[in-house]
């Protein structure tokens, strides 16, 4: 089973979808869902959304979480008289009777998700409202392909636009020590200069983001400012911010003086 926290920024087409599988199988509700970490996401949802507050649940106590780790479809006739199924907590509260559910799958993904139908009584689902499901699911499935595959080029130029700013800005810093931080503070590159004329070992080398988080942009003036990086002795290092921009900060590093 994989797990995606990708952001799909189109949900109409899914909700749309949704609410055909409500309209063809006469349920009260239907979910399309995706597997995020210990989430399970509605991409998409019919018009009958009692007890949905949001679109993300504990993959936990959901249904369609069982359905995800069976890896084949589920038919459930009566939730409320199942002992396995009737005290998860989405039982209750979407007051499911009778549930249908097909996985996703994606070719080289695996197990990404699940369709479903609920109605609010017990029910009797027939052969061939599961084929409906499935082929709806084949649907879904390549709409989800085309969704990731968008998501993996954007990632992907973001990561090639920050690599070209990255050797952009260390043209300009050759011979020195010097470290590249992205907004949040993380360490994206640092060159070898940090070890062999710092002479930083592993661990002074992995306390530098926690440091780096703390650089204002403004800290440019000449000199710098003088740091301890919070290791064993204390490592004193002066470092001044020399450049800003896409989103990246470009330090330069020093040893400061013994007193």
């Amino acid at each position: 089973m994989s797990h995606y926290s990708n952001d799909f920024s189109n949900l109409a087409e899914f909700d749309a979808l949704a609410q055909s599988i409500s309209a063809k199988l006469r349920c009260d509700m239907s979910l399309i869902s995706i597997v995020s970490a210990e989430a399970l996401i509605a991409l998409g949802y019919s018009n009958d959304t009692r007890g949905l507050d949001n679109r993300s649940f504990n993959l936990r106590d959901t249904i369609c979480g069982r359905t995800v780790a069976a890896g084949k479809p589920l038919r459930i006739n009566n939730a409320k008289s199942d002992p396995n199924i009737n005290s998860l907590p989405a039982v209750q509260n979407l007051n499911i009777g009778a549930y249908l559910g097909v996985p996703l799958v994606v070719e080289g993904r695996g197990i990404v998700g699940a369709v479903c139908a609920i109605t609010t009584s017990a029910r009797i689902w027939q052969d061939g409202e599961v084929d409906y499901l499935l082929a709806v699911g084949d649907l879904v499935e390549s709409k989800i392909e085309r969704h990731l595959l968008r998501y993996e080029q954007k990632a992907l130029s973001a990561a090639l636009a920050e690599n070209d700013a990255i050797l952009t800005m260390l043209s300009q810093m050759e011979g020195k020590a010097m470290t590249v931080h992205n907004a949040a503070g993380e360490l994206v590159f640092a060159n070898n200069a940090m070890r062999n004329d710092l002479k930083l070992n592993t661990q002074e080398m992995l306390s530098l983001p926690q440091v780096a988080r703390h650089l204002l942009p403004e800290i440019t003036h000449p000199g710098g400012v003088d740091v301890s990086l919070p290791v064993p002795m204390q490592t004193a290092l002066n470092v001044q911010v020399s450049a800003c921009e896409n989103g990246l900060t470009l330090a330069e590093w020093s040893r400061k003086p013994a007193e």
